[in-house]
């Protein structure tokens, strides 16, 4: 993948209006910590839930697992290999793997109101595209009518996939009681905590798309921005389509950035930028925790009769 963002940098390098070799490091810099820091909060939001769970697991061990499970999610379909997480708490502590489940799907379930949440926030940019001027009322209803709908959907679905997926990889069953028992612990105020964890994780998206614009010298407002970057990422959830990480969340955001002005050579080094300062980073420190940490996974194989 790496290679890849080389070679198209590279080539836009040839664009006499680019501004690949004008970035100023120190913004990219800035971007790659804020990408650390989004990880951090993220793994936070999950200790936070075992906490509410009373599994006592520390945070460092719950940092590894989650950066570990990360890098299985990146390469494998449908991020699948996220689901280890549960498997890693299971080993760990003696609990049930339906009822470590529980917290890693209410993890992602957070998640996903959170960039629900923001993406009706951002709506209104759809309004200010050309074919649709003058249909924000229209245009406002079915989005947020789409987003509830398809949130709804893909929440059974993936529940009926997790199983089924589940059953091909791993010798553990997913106990349903223990998981909805699980789920019913975390169902209280308790959880406007983690929710708001998980609000400040993905909040820092629009600091990273900031300091990318800034180190390639163009100025956006910050309001902006944050609506820019919170419009594509929940279009990635509805159309995850995605080939070495770059997918329509960034063809999007190139597109929102040349209907605001930015050049479409500049709206696609800003992507690139991003996608090396984020999953990029996130793949190699991923990919380190599954090296100190992998889930050696033991089947227990049946004795003769």
């Amino acid at each position: 993948m790496a290679a890849v963002i080389l070679v198209l940098l590279l080539y836009l390098s040839r664009s006499q209006d680019a501004r690949v070799f004008r970035v100023d490091l120190r913004w990219i810099g800035l971007c790659v910590g804020l990408t650390i820091c989004q990880l951090l909060a993220e793994a936070l939001v999950w200790y936070r839930l075992l906490a509410m769970q009373g599994i006592r697991y520390p945070y460092p061990k719950t940092l590894l697992a989650y950066l570990a499970s990360q890098y299985l999610g990146l390469v494998t379909p449908n991020h699948v290999g996220e689901l280890l997480a549960a498997g890693h708490i299971s080993v760990d502590t003696g609990i049930t793997f339906g009822y470590g489940l529980s917290s890693v799907v209410m993890k992602k379930a957070l998640a996903a109101v959170t960039a629900a949440a923001f993406g009706i926030w951002s709506v209104p940019l759809l309004a200010e595209l050309r074919f649709l001027q003058g249909m924000q009322v229209v245009v406002w209803s079915v989005v947020v009518l789409i987003v509830f709908s398809a949130a709804l959907a893909s929440w059974v679905v993936s529940l009926q996939r997790l199983a089924r997926k589940w059953e091909k990889v791993s010798p553990w069953k997913i106990e349903m009681a223990e998981f909805w028992a699980g789920v019913s612990q975390l169902v209280s105020p308790r959880l406007l905590a983690p929710l708001g964890l998980s609000v400040l994780a993905f909040s820092l998206l629009f600091f990273q798309l900031d300091a990318v614009l800034h180190a390639m010298g163009v100025g956006l407002s910050f309001a902006l921005i944050s609506k820019l970057m919170a419009l594509s990422r929940i279009t990635a959830r509805f159309f995850p389509l995605s080939v070495f990480g770059f997918g329509s969340k960034d063809v999007l955001l190139i597109l929102l950035l040349r209907h605001h002005g930015i050049a479409f050579s500049d709206g696609l080094t800003a992507a690139l930028l991003l996608l090396m300062c984020s999953h990029l980073v996130t793949l190699l420190l991923s990919g380190l925790s599954w090296w100190i940490k992998p889930l050696v996974i033991r089947r227990v194989v049946p004795a003769n009769s």
